[in-house]
């Protein structure tokens, strides 16, 4: 190991691996999830489909990820999460560039589902495993530097993406993005991911985990343990309709501002006005996590999904458009920030990949479900005013959820405690 001097005349590994989690944000997330709703009106005219038909995409891409996740920790044990990690940074580019010949949607569908096996490793269920390993300390700031990835990313990409579209066609566009994520993740991936701390001798940031007294193990709950925990079944609900909401805003917001009578250039610029929103919730809420701890926090973050929501009904006025997508990054944060940190201030870090496995397995199903289900409502119904308002009751039910959880963790330690 390092010693103290070394230590503090060095920048700690643990940010490079940080940095190595932006540049996933930037530009796998930010392209394979944040940018999606750029392609709707153009993949859905060319093909001359409806809008739920293209957010199936979405679906077969969730769904994938969801069965993925179901065995995360075993697969991550079994093969290492940087080989995970480099195979990922090759298929998902490469699978990408399929969208540019595809014929029909039917093999969007094919190719989303196989991208989702890739890209739930360079994700948050991924870089939060990656960075678990070398944070033992603010390690809801490094989840949330990391996470702002797809926030910056979006500020920047959405704009590029649009005026891509509108100049070479949406199918040249896949091909572009398709090369340019290959040309900086994989050697990213390649030449600066090491898994943890001990293999290049150092400590976590932080220094090592706690252990139980007297075990040498890492505290925190067994997958088994977890799963027969109320805990866990209280926040299925919460992941799936966060990733649900996520998807509804990600991939139906710049169709919905045209619908709301303003021209496309204007909604990709809306669109970047909510991934800097992200950027910014993303950092203000992972220095919350941990200043003033996760219960205060994420029931700030979801009831900034309640309100931006319930505001994105009156978005016909230019000013509370402006202001709803300001401030809905703030909940957005949640699925990337909260979703992780939930997990290690609960349950521990004991067995963390398998516990946050399971829940990712939650999130999938949301995302999967979110976006046709929204696109559904306004096929049915010309708009998606009803659509808003669900997602800001369910946030609401969300918040109530979520510090019953606390309630009940808080109660069961005082009863271990005291038998």
């Amino acid at each position: 190991m390092e010693n103290s001097m070394e230590k503090k005349n060095k920048l700690h590994y643990g940010w490079v691996m940080c940095f190595v989690g932006f540049v996933y944000f930037f530009l796998a997330m930010c392209i394979l999830s944040n940018c999606v709703g750029l392609f709707v009106k153009p993949v859905s005219e060319d093909f001359g489909i409806s809008r739920q038909a293209f957010s199936l995409t979405t679906t077969f891409y969730s769904g994938a990820g969801m069965i993925v996740s179901i065995f995360a920790g075993r697969i991550i044990k079994k093969f290492g999460l940087r080989k995970l990690l480099i195979a990922s940074s090759v298929r998902v580019p490469l699978l990408y560039a399929c969208y540019s010949v595809a014929p029909v949607i039917q093999v969007f569908y094919v190719i989303a589902f196989f991208c989702g096996i890739g890209g739930i490793f360079l994700g948050s269920l991924g870089v939060s495993t990656l960075l678990n390993s070398w944070f033992t300390e603010k390690r809801g700031t490094a989840i949330a530097v990391a996470a702002t990835g797809s926030g910056i990313g979006g500020i920047i990409m959405n704009p590029f993406i649009g005026k891509l579209i509108t100049r070479y066609g949406f199918r040249k566009t896949y091909l572009i993005l398709a090369v340019l994520m290959a040309a900086v993740i994989i050697p990213c991936t390649v030449l600066l991911v090491r898994e943890k701390p001990r293999d290049m001798g150092l400590e976590p940031y932080g220094g090592l985990p706690k252990t139980d007294a007297g075990s040498g193990e890492i505290r925190g709950m067994t997958m088994a343990e977890a799963m027969k925990s109320p805990m866990l079944y209280m926040l299925v609900p919460v992941y799936m309709i966060v990733s649900a909401s996520c998807t509804c805003v990600m991939q139906h917001t710049v169709a919905y501002v045209t619908d709301l009578g303003y021209e496309y250039s204007f909604a990709a610029g809306i669109a970047s006005v909510v991934t800097a929103s992200l950027a910014a919730g993303k950092l203000i809420m992972g220095a919350a996590f941990d200043r003033i701890g996760s219960q205060k926090s994420a029931t700030i973050s979801l009831g900034a999904f309640a309100l931006s929501f319930t505001l994105y009904n009156f978005a016909r006025s230019l000013p509370i458009l402006y202001i709803a997508t300001g401030i809905v990054g703030f909940g957005l944060s949640f699925s990337t920030v909260a979703y992780s940190v939930l997990v290690q201030d609960i349950f521990g870090k004991r067995d963390y990949a398998s516990i946050y496995g399971k829940l990712t397995v939650a999130s999938a199903l949301g995302g999967a479900l979110g976006s046709p289900l929204i696109a559904r409502v306004y096929d049915s119904m010309g708009s998606y005013r009803l659509a808003w308002t669900v997602l800001a009751v369910l946030a609401v039910v969300n918040i109530v959820i979520v510090n019953a959880v606390f309630v009940y963790k808080k109660r069961h330690e005082t009863d271990t405690a005291g038998a």
